[in-house]
C-alpha cells in the first residue's frame, strides 16, 4: 500500500512538473513575443505600421472589384508567397456587382443669394440623377410619417448615439423617403463628428429612383437652423453612380499546427475599402489585415508552430455588405472544415486592453482562464464575454456556430474616435499610430498562440 501511495505522489508531482514546464514554455513564447516588436532593431519593429503605409501609399483606396483592389490584391499574395508559410492561396468568390460613383455634387441655390457648392459623397448603390428642390428636414422616421415630403428632398438630421443611431438612417432612410413622396434624400454623415468631411456607405438601394448621398455633420446641421428659422432651402443634386459586373478574391495563408492540423483557427479583416480619398482604407481595415498577417509573420520568425492551424484571411467585399461577398463565399465554402475560433480586427487599431468574446459557456470559460493565466503582463488580460461578432466572422457564426472573438481597443463607449474618420477621406495614415498598431500585434499573436497551442481538447460550444 505504501509503495502504491508513494507512486501515485510521484506521478502527480510529475504530472505538476510538466504542467509548470509548459506554462513556463508558454509565458516564454509570450515574452518572445512582446520583446521582438518591441525591440528597435528587430525587423518586426513598426512593421505592421510600415507594411500598412506601402499598400496604402502604392494603391490607394480599394473598392470592390475595382482595378486598384485587384492590384492590392495580386501585390498581397505576392507578399505572402515570399514569407514562406505552410500554404497561400486565393479564392475567387465568383462574379459580383460592384459600383462607380462618378461625378457627383450638392449645391445649396436657397436662401443663399449665390449657388454654394457643400461637401457631400453619394451613398454606396445610389443611383444617377439630377434633382433640384426644396429640402424638408427631419429628425426621426416618425416625423418621417407625419410631415408632407412629396417632391422634396428630405434631409436627415437625426442624433448622434453611436453608430446604430445613425446607420438606419443611411441604410432606410432614402428608400422610406422615396415611399412617403420625397424625390432625392441627404443625410447627416454618420459620425460623431465630420470636420467637414462627409462619411459614404452602402444604402438599401432596391428600386432606388433618386440620388442619396451624405453631407457633413455641420452643414446637416445648417440647414436645419435655416428650416427652424422658417427660411426655404433649396438644393440641387447630380449623381452619376453605376453598376457593373466584375469579379474578387479572398486571399489566405496558414501556417500548419503540429499536433491537429485540421482544428482551425482563423483571424484576419476585410481587405476593401471605400473609395472617397487618397488613402482611404488605411484603418477600415487595412490596418486589422496587415496586423493579422504581421502576426503570422511573427510566427515564421520566431520559428513558433502551434498544435493547432492558423490561418490568415484577407476577405474581400465587406464594406458593400452583398450575400455573396468575401465573408459569405469563406463560410459556405470551408463549413466541413473544423474551425475553432475565428478572429477579427474591423474597429481600429488603438491600444488594446482585451478581447471580446462570442462562444458557448464552456469555450468562454477557458479563453477567460487563459487570458488570465498568460496576457496579463500585456495589459489584454480582459475578455467581454457575448461580444465577439464582427461583420466577416460573422459569417462563419451563422453558419457554423463559429467561436469568435476580436480586439478591444481603447476609444469611448460609441467608438467617436474611429467613427470621426470611418469611411471618409481622412481614413489615413495619419491617424494611425505605430506604436498601437505593433501592441495589437502582440494581443493577437499572443492569444492566437495560448489558444492554438492548449494541451487539452478544446470545448466544442
Amino acid at each position: 500500500m505504501k509503495l502504491v501511495i508513494f507512486l501515485i505522489v510521484v506521478l502527480q508531482l510529475n504530472g505538476s512538473l510538466l504542467r509548470n514546464r509548459k506554462d513556463q514554455v508558454k509565458q516564454q513564447v509570450i515574452k518572445q513575443i512582446r520583446e521582438t516588436i518591441k525591440n528597435p532593431y528587430s525587423p518586426l519593429y513598426h512593421s505592421s505600421y510600415n507594411r500598412l503605409a506601402y499598400y496604402v501609399d502604392t494603391f490607394g483606396p480599394r473598392m470592390w472589384g475595382s482595378e486598384n483592389m485587384g492590384d492590392a490584391v495580386d501585390a498581397l499574395i505576392e507578399e505572402l508567397e515570399s514569407l514562406g508559410f505552410d500554404r497561400v492561396w486565393r479564392e475567387n468568390i465568383g462574379i459580383i456587382t460592384s459600383w462607380e460613383r462618378g461625378e457627383e455634387s450638392v449645391t445649396l441655390h436657397k436662401p443663399r443669394e449665390y449657388p454654394q457648392r457643400l461637401n457631400m459623397i453619394g451613398l454606396g448603390w445610389s443611383p444617377a440623377g439630377k434633382v433640384r428642390a426644396e429640402v424638408e428636414v427631419v429628425h426621426s422616421f416618425e416625423e418621417l410619417r407625419n410631415i408632407d415630403v412629396k417632391g422634396k428632398i428630405v434631409c436627415f438630421n437625426y442624433e448622434w448615439k453611436g453608430y446604430s443611431s445613425g446607420i438606419q438612417f443611411r441604410t432606410n432612410g432614402p428608400r422610406l423617403a422615396e415611399e412617403a413622396g420625397a424625390i432625392g434624400t441627404i443625410i447627416r454623415s454618420v459620425a460623431s463628428v465630420s470636420i467637414d468631411s462627409p462619411h459614404t456607405g452602402m444604402t438599401n438601394y432596391q428600386n432606388l429612383k433618386y440620388p442619396a448621398v451624405a453631407i457633413t455633420v455641420e452643414d446637416a446641421d445648417m440647414i436645419d437652423r435655416m428650416r427652424k428659422r422658417g427660411q426655404i432651402v433649396e438644393i440641387e443634386i447630380i449623381t452619376n453612380g453605376k453598376q457593373y459586373q466584375t469579379t474578387s478574391d479572398n486571399v489566405l495563408a496558414e501556417i500548419r499546427g503540429s499536433k491537429y492540423p485540421d482544428e482551425i483557427l482563423l483571424m484576419g479583416g476585410h481587405w476593401d475599402s471605400w473609395d472617397v480619398g487618397s488613402q482611404t482604407g488605411a484603418n477600415d481595415d487595412g490596418a486589422g489585415v496587415i496586423e493579422c498577417l504581421e502576426v503570422l509573420k511573427l510566427y515564421k520568425h520566431l520559428g513558433i508552430r502551434p498544435k493547432r492551424t492558423i490561418r490568415f484571411i484577407a476577405w474581400s467585399g465587406e464594406e458593400m455588405g452583398m450575400a455573396n461577398n468575401g465573408a459569405q463565399h469563406y463560410a459556405k465554402n470551408h463549413l466541413q472544415e473544423n474551425h475553432i475560433l475565428a478572429f477579427e480586427s474591423d474597429l481600429g487599431s488603438t491600444k488594446p486592453y482585451g478581447f471580446g468574446i462570442t462562444a458557448g459557456e464552456k469555450f468562454t470559460q477557458l479563453v477567460s482562464y487563459l487570458a488570465q493565466e498568460y496576457l496579463t503582463e500585456i495589459g489584454t488580460e480582459k475578455i467581454y464575454p457575448n461580444d465577439g461578432v464582427s461583420a466577416d466572422s460573422g459569417a462563419l457564426r451563422n453558419i457554423a456556430g463559429t467561436p469568435v472573438l476580436n480586439n478591444k481597443i481603447i476609444d469611448n463607449k460609441t467608438h467617436d474616435f474611429y467613427f470621426t474618420y470611418h469611411h471618409t477621406a481622412g481614413d489615413s495614415m495619419w491617424m494611425m499610430n505605430p506604436d498601437d498598431m505593433d501592441d495589437n500585434v502582440i494581443a493577437i499573436a499572443s492569444i492566437m498562440y495560448i489558444i492554438a497551442d492548449h494541451d487539452d481538447p478544446l470545448p466544442k460550444n
